[in-house]
Order: structure tokens, then C-alpha cells, then sequence
């Protein structure tokens, strides 16, 4: 069985990615596994803020949220014929990224070229750069 894995954002290069994940399985859908992966980054260094119940809230929003994502992509794959599962982790996202597709042996990461991260609006794909760069698998980088 091939491995992708496809982490989305909400962004739309992410929703191109995961369509161009689905295509590559067009014709071979029994012999994948789509794994889609999103990181919530979870940072205190919002300003002003340091009381730890209004963190916690910031927290809790920031996962739901994550959480959603996940399930609004994985419903793209009813009837498909495609095994789907989803992954949320927490930390930096080309980190989480990288060691994840290493730790469980993936075949390919299909990333979107540029995402909703902080920076996003502003640095072109600074997330997918350091994928490219980092990852022990291939990239495919979708515009």
C-alpha cells in the first residue's frame, strides 16, 4: 500500500492539494492511504494575554477548530474507495510535518505551496519551503 500524506490548513493551496492526493490515486484507489495531517500551533505569545483560563480557551478554540478541518477533508473521500485517516498534532507545522512522514514511513507528502500560517499572507510557502528541504520523502508541491 502507498502512503501520502496531505497536510491541510483550510487554505485554498491546501484544498488543491488534497485534490491532486485524490488524483494520484484515480484508477488505484484500493492501493492507497491518504493520511491527512493538520497542526494546530499553539503559542502564548499573544499580547497581553498571560492568564492561564484565557489560555486554555485560545487552546481549546485552536483544536476545535483543527478538528473541523479534518472532518470537513476526510468527508471528501465518501465513496471513494480510498482509505482516509486523519492526524492532528500540535507544535510547528513543517516540523510536525517532517517528523511525522518520517516516523511512519510515508511515501510522499502533497503539500500546498502556500498556507494560512502567520507569516503565510507574507513569506510565499515558508511551511512547504521547509518541507522540501527537510523531509526524507518525496514532495510534491501543489500551486
Amino acid at each position: 500500500m502507498r502512503k501520502l500524506l496531505v497536510p491541510i490548513d483550510g487554505s485554498e493551496a491546501s484544498e488543491r492539494a488534497l485534490q491532486t492526493a485524490i488524483d494520484l490515486c484515480k484508477g488505484r484507489e484500493k492501493d492507497y492511504l491518504i493520511t491527512l495531517l493538520h497542526v494546530s500551533v499553539i503559542e502564548y505569545h499573544y499580547a497581553g494575554i498571560g492568564i492561564a483560563a484565557v489560555r486554555a480557551n485560545i487552546d481549546e478554540s485552536i483544536v476545535r477548530e483543527g478538528d473541523q478541518m479534518l472532518r470537513t477533508a476526510s468527508n471528501q473521500f465518501e465513496n471513494s474507495g480510498i482509505e482516509v485517516d486523519t492526524v492532528h498534532l500540535q507544535g510547528y507545522a513543517a516540523q510536525e510535518i517532517c517528523q511525522y512522514a518520517e516516523e511512519n514511513r510515508y511515501d510522499m507528502i502533497v503539500i500546498g505551496n502556500r498556507g494560512l500560517g502567520t507569516f503565510g499572507k507574507f513569506i510565499l510557502g515558508s511551511v512547504s519551503h521547509k518541507v522540501v528541504h527537510h523531509a526524507s520523502c518525496p514532495v510534491l508541491i501543489v500551486k
